[in-house]
């Protein structure tokens, strides 16, 4: 570490000029980067060295010298331990600008794209926007806890009073630590294989207020009478169905194969905009439905549909984007990998009566090569991939298709930025537009709606 300079566990001041796509602190010392988290642009802070490689550090920060106007007090006050939010040391005007901002670099950097991204879309109230968390069990001089691991490690943290749900969630955790913890639960220990109780998931529906709990244990007993429940119920009459889980795994997977039906009805309910969806243990449904409306809407802006298209909707998930297009499209096809998320999106298309959509279960780049081979003309593609981004044969197979539009909807700006190249790379596609929707206010994640055509 001689040529470097910084050393390890040693402090230094530094002045943050930019920001990285994780959304740190960026400072340097003799052209030597420095990634502080917790920093913001423009502040001198005083930072620990505690990682060091070959082209950048890592620095962990003591002292804020000259603050940011727009640093704030967190409204958490674990926020600084939990690590499940990023941002809230920063007001949030600032914090969709810098997400902003960490979109147009990627598109520059990665992407080669010559294009500003539109002001990103914020929430009016940035909080309490979640309606599912999965929480970790702790047992702490008897007390049976609820709460998240420290991020990148295995350090509990309380999630009581977690500002990114509803307090009718926070109360409900209050309660079913208290009863878990007179009912004596034991609680799974993955490095002896102790213990039971394993992990709690709780869903909210936003349009109904009605919630799920799947308990997720190791053993088929659940560990507790039913009058537990019936107590639950009665104390928390939104508590619609109760499921458990039962996970034999010794290996670090939520879900086991099997699940029961405790007490209640199997499903929720939920809603964007005029549509209705029906949400079970397995299901995927966006935990901010508030910012999904608007995400939704805007694709159908963009597609500027006139009830004569034919769309392919690939990683469709349980159809919710399916469903907006085919109100206005003639035809929209559905592909989704996971078999339970159509099962599922068959189940929504019936609840609201959509007949014009078809869905296949199987991998996206494999249904776009029948399609070209169908010759079957397609107007529009629209992809929404996990966080790795498209595959090449997924491009491939749209470039080969040939519909006059593409909409990308991303989660990870890097990752599409990369894929946009590709696809404009020769002049297939032209990029016209890129917005970003803040679904995730107080992290550092953004999610990106790109436009395309021909």
């Amino acid at each position: 570490m001689k040529d470097k300079p910084v050393r390890l566990e040693e402090d230094y001041e530094l002045i943050i000029n930019s920001y990285s796509h994780q959304g740190e602190g960026i400072g340097r010392i003799n052209n030597f980067t420095i990634f502080v988290p917790g920093a913001i642009l423009e502040e001198r802070v005083r930072v620990k060295i505690i990682e060091v490689k070959k082209n950048f550090a890592r620095g962990q920060l003591e002292e804020v010298i000259l603050a940011s106007p727009h640093r704030i007090k967190p409204l958490c006050p674990v926020y600084h331990l939990c690590g499940g939010c990023h941002l809230q040391h920063m007001d949030y005007e600032k914090q969709l600008e810098m997400k902003k901002g960490i979109v147009e670099n990627a598109l520059d950097r990665i992407g080669n794209q010559n294009i500003k991204a539109l002001t990103a879309i914020g929430m009016k109230d940035p909080w309490r926007y979640r309606n599912k968390g999965y929480f970790q069990v702790n047992r702490e001089k008897g007390r049976v806890q609820l709460g998240f691991y420290k991020a990148g490690s295995y350090d509990f943290i309380p999630a009581g009073g977690c500002v990114l749900f509803s307090s009718q969630i926070n109360k409900l955790l209050s309660y079913l630590e208290e009863q878990l913890s007179l009912q004596k639960v034991t609680v799974y220990n993955s490095k002896t294989r102790g213990g039971n109780l394993r992990n709690v998931l709780i869903r909210e529906s936003r349009s109904t207020g009605e919630i799920m709990i799947v308990f997720f244990t190791k053993e088929y007993n659940l560990g507790f009478e039913q009058n537990v429940l019936n107590d639950l119920v009665r104390t928390f009459p939104q508590v619609v169905s109760i499921y458990q889980n039962i996970n034999r795994s010794s290996k670090a997977v939520l879900l086991g194969k099997v699940f029961r039906l405790l007490k209640g009805k199997p499903d929720l309910e939920d809603a964007l905009g005029p549509f209705k969806f029906k949400i079970s243990p397995r299901s995927f449904f966006q935990v901010n439905a508030e910012q999904a409306e608007i995400l939704n809407e805007k694709v159908l802006e963009y597609a500027n549909l006139s009830g004569e298209e034919t769309i392919i909707d690939s990683y469709c998930g349980t159809a919710a984007i399916s469903i907006y297009a085919a109100k206005q499209a003639k035809k929209v096809y559905g592909i989704e990998v996971e078999k339970s998320a159509v099962r599922d999106a068959k189940i929504n298309c019936e609840l609201n009566g959509i007949s014009n959509l078809k869905l296949f279960s199987g991998k996206a780049e494999e249904w776009l090569y029948r399609w070209r081979r169908s010759g079957e003309e397609v107007h529009l593609v629209i992809v929404d991939p996990p966080r790795r981004g498209c595959s090449s044969k997924v491009l491939k197979g749209i470039i080969k298709i040939k519909p006059k539009k593409v909409i990308y909807i991303s989660c990870n700006p890097a990752t599409l930025a990369r894929d946009l190249k590709y696809l404009t790379k020769d002049n297939d596609y032209k990029l016209k537009k890129v917005l970003p929707i803040d679904m995730f206010p107080q992290t550092r994640h953004i999610e990106c709606i790109a436009s395309l055509e021909r």
